[in-house]
């Protein structure tokens, strides 16, 4: 059984975006590098840009790192972090091996703290982290016979010229 198409509630959707100055963009992700030579002033230049458009992960190898422990890149310590920025807080997500810790819940942090996670960690992300673009939303759209999902994402590719 194939889903229902809406032309005018996809119309409305559309108009609503524009209206809220979505502009739509490919999928993206963007690599930056992270390594010993990466400065805490890059990173916070970094932080400062993101928006509600992109999601930033990297590796933090010091989260809840045990005081007798030595932390390793992408290791069984640590957690892979999901930041994003809804309205002007940022909040992150963090799971290893599959399973989010915090019940995959989305947790408030800094500025300060994530550049702080972020810079302590340089060493222990192979070598980069990533900014990827969010899904605005999907709609069902015909096409001839069928029907297609299609996926809105943000554009973000005025981001790689700024870091």
């Amino acid at each position: 059984m194939n889903p229902p198409v809406y032309p005018i509630k996809n119309f409305l959707e559309t108009l609503y975006d524009k209206i809220r100055g979505f502009k739509y963009g490919e999928q993206s992700v963007i690599s930056i590098e992270l390594n010993e030579s990466t400065s805490r002033s890059k990173i916070e230049i970094l932080v400062s840009k993101m928006d509600h458009r992109m999601t930033l992960s990297f590796y933090d190898a010091f989260y809840q790192l045990h005081p007798d422990d030595k932390p390793w890149p992408y290791g069984d310590t640590g957690a892979f972090t999901d930041v994003n920025r809804n309205k002007q807080r940022l909040v992150a997500k963090r799971g290893n091996h599959g399973g989010f810790k915090d019940h995959g819940k989305w947790m408030r942090l800094s500025e300060s703290e994530l550049v702080e996670a972020i810079y302590k960690s340089r060493d222990f992300n192979l070598g980069s982290m990533k900014i990827e673009s969010r899904l605005i939303r999907t709609q069902w759209l015909k096409s001839k016979d069928s029907k297609i999902l299609v996926a809105y994402y943000h554009d973000i590719s005025d981001i790689g010229n700024q870091v």
